[in-house]
């Protein structure tokens, strides 16, 4: 921020130490008069300029969310590839072909607030907090940035961040490094956003009730394939990959909080703001026979006839521990 400035101003005193006469006085009120005019005039565009160097991040601040993911146009799908030094690299996806670019779909919120120091920080549902610069018509990410996305349990680094803003709408692109077993090359081009605001309740059942089954499994694109890490009671670790299928009900409550079952029989409760669901409380679990289920993270986006999703959590059976991981989860109505 920069300092407004200051003027200085004389006191008119008398040449002699006795009475002031009645048109000196006169005359002295019309010479402040006309001073403060002037002060007037001339702090007036000062002032303006200095607001003008000084760009308001008020249309930013506040809660966005993703809006629906569409592969056909791109919109909210990040790529994940080799870097350019390295064309022909090993997929970080097991029986995938060297090269290969993986296509994710974005969903999720961000908030932006106002930080100490005149910046913008975007805190993420994925535990991470990122410091941006207010630009005239910008947000621009304030250089390298690194964090660990707690969800999906991989960490990147950013390298550029443009946001802008239209009224509810809000656009961006993204450039980082997504950090595997070696560092591949990060990029969202077409990222649209729009301002969260509570959906009347009709219209959040609109969007989440209904029976929504898996689309066909694609291991290439990762399409609803679970990755699950299994811990032995003696301490082996065992990797495995598996197929979601079957459908999930959901039905929409007045106060717009979502009661869903999923193919496992387990009931679980999600709250809805704008065209996302949120797994409310955010540790929940399940009794089924001979295992429990814990269900620690699961977001949901939906337009009425699609949904996008991702979820986290493990199920504990027979003194095993599974940790299982749903990142590209594609469902319809």
């Amino acid at each position: 921020m920069t300092n407004g400035d200051f003027i200085r101003r004389r006191a008119l005193r008398p040449e002699s130490g006795g009475a002031v006469p009645v048109r000196t006085v006169s005359m002295a009120k019309k010479v402040l008069a006309v001073l403060a005019l002037g002060t007037a005039v001339a702090a007036g565009p000062a002032t303006a300029a200095a607001s003008a160097s000084e760009p308001d991040p008020g249309e930013y601040l506040g809660v966005w969310n993703y809006d629906q993911p569409d592969r056909g146009t791109m919109r909210n799908i990040a790529e994940i590839g080799c870097p350019a030094d390295e064309p022909d690299c090993e997929s970080f996806i097991p029986g995938m072909p060297a090269g290969s670019v993986v296509r994710v779909p974005q969903i999720g919120r961000i908030v932006f607030a106002k930080g100490a120091d005149g910046e913008v920080l975007g805190r993420t549902d994925r535990g991470c907090t990122w410091r941006f610069d207010v630009r005239r018509d910008s947000l621009e990410l304030a250089g390298d940035q690194t964090c660990e996305n707690q969800v999906i349990g991989s960490g990147y680094t950013l390298t550029s961040w443009t946001v802008r803003v239209d009224g509810r709408r809000e656009t961006e692109a993204i450039r980082g490094i997504s950090h595997h077993e070696k560092n591949y090359d990060f990029a969202l081009r077409r990222g649209f956003r729009t301002k969260d605001r509570t959906e009347p309740w009709r219209k959040a059942a609109r969007r989440f009730t209904g029976r929504w089954t898996y689309a066909p499994a694609d291991p290439a694109k990762m399409i609803n394939i679970v990755a699950r890490r299994t811990t032995g009671p003696d301490g082996t670790v065992h990797f495995e990959r598996s197929e979601l299928r079957g459908a999930v009900d959901m039905l929409v409550r007045p106060d717009r909080t979502i009661v869903a079952r999923t193919p496992d029989g387990c009931r679980w409760t999600l709250a809805a703001s704008g065209n996302t669901a949120d797994l409310t409380p955010p540790a929940q679990t399940c009794r089924r026979a001979g295992a429990t289920v814990a269900l620690d993270f699961w977001q949901v986006a939906s337009d009425g006839r699609r949904q996008a999703s991702i979820m986290s959590g493990s199920v504990r059976r027979d003194g095993a521990t599974t940790r299982f991981l749903l990142n590209v989860g594609e469902l319809t109505r």
